[in-house]
């Protein structure tokens, strides 16, 4: 008996890697794990802040038994019982101050990040893939426009517009727009340089020649190998958020500070004209960070005070250094090749 040709049989198909292979061949980095670690703990200390105090999440109230610095009364440095010692001036807790400030400033820069990103990448990977058109050059002349400018000065700028034409306006909402709005041109126009490249590589020539449809061409190939610039730029927008909320405060407080009668040597904290904050008992770390610099120091009360400087300025420093740490390590993930 003859068979018959046996029937053809399906080719194999390879079983899709999981999660822990995927990780073995392009492993995370130390860089990146340690930046999710920090913005973890960040997001941990927000949420946490949020369900604990609630309402009072808005603001601290002082302890007038603890406000004024010696000789007038005591001040509290680190201890068991704050660990952060005690903000001098308000007789607070200093962890408790800084705790209820964690989740609005996380909340400030992931608007304003957020704002700055979209509008960033959009906008500057469009004009990188249509180089030359009308869209193009509006958005080349928005970018050199405002990016001539510091963007610190902007916003300041036109918050004292704003104090003038609708004082109702002045508030950490219209703060993180306008911030976003100022930042997105040095995004946009980084990212524009980046895809005008990509723009003329080969393998785009190839996909549009072998009928892709823009959408594609721009999801699939543009986007995502235009990002480099991106994640360069993040870490240097969070400078110019905290030097708004730290300087200008601090200028305001010690160079033109209200003093306690019978006691010149003692600074009142006052709120900064134009400021985005609510109240001077707002707790936010730039305001927190300016209370502790110009209250803190010796060359106004003649002691150190260094917890009320430290603690804040550690705040600031981690959450930047998380978000750096994150751009860097998927930087480098991206541009690494697989085992």
């Amino acid at each position: 008996m003859v068979n018959g040709p046996s029937p053809p049989t399906e080719p194999a198909r390879a079983d899709r890697p999981t999660l822990r292979e995927r990780l073995g061949r392009r492993p995370l980095g130390a860089e990146l794990w340690a930046g999710l670690v920090l913005l973890t703990l960040y997001g941990v200390g927000a949420v946490s802040a949020l369900v604990y105090f609630g309402a009072g999440i808005n603001g601290f109230t002082p302890n007038p038994a603890w406000v004024p610095p010696p000789p007038i009364a005591p001040v509290h440095g680190p201890s068991w019982a704050h660990p952060f010692g005690v903000l001098s001036g308000f007789g607070v807790g200093l962890f408790t101050v800084l705790w209820k400030a964690t989740p609005w400033d996380v909340a400030i820069v992931a608007g304003v990040l957020a704002i700055d990103v979209a509008l960033g990448v959009l906008l500057g990977t469009f004009a990188g893939m249509y180089e030359g058109s009308a869209f193009d050059a509006a958005v080349v002349f928005v970018t050199d426009s405002l990016t001539a400018v510091p963007s610190f000065i902007l916003v300041v700028g036109l918050f004292a517009a704003l104090e003038f034409l609708a004082p109702a306006r002045v508030n950490l909402a219209t703060f993180v727009l306008v911030f976003g709005l100022l930042l997105w041109p040095a995004t946009a126009r980084a990212v524009r340089e980046r895809a005008r490249i990509v723009a003329r590589e080969p393998y785009i020539e190839s996909a549009r020649a072998a009928g892709a449809p823009p959408r594609r061409v721009y999801a699939r190939h543009l986007l995502p190998n235009s990002l480099d610039p991106l994640l360069a730029r993040i870490p240097l927008d969070l400078v110019p958020i905290f030097f708004v909320l730290t300087v200008f405060p601090w200028e305001w407080n010690c160079i033109n500070p209200p003093y306690v009668a019978g006691a010149p040597f003692w600074l009142v904290p006052t709120l900064v004209p134009n400021s985005p904050l609510p109240t001077v008992n707002f707790p936010e770390y730039g305001n927190l960070l300016s209370i502790g610099v110009c209250e803190g120091m010796p060359y106004l009360t003649g002691q150190v005070y260094w917890w009320m400087v430290f603690f804040p300025l550690a705040a600031i420093v981690g959450l930047s250094a998380g978000i750096a740490l994150v751009c860097d390590g998927i930087e480098q993930r991206m541009h690494r090749t697989p085992l």
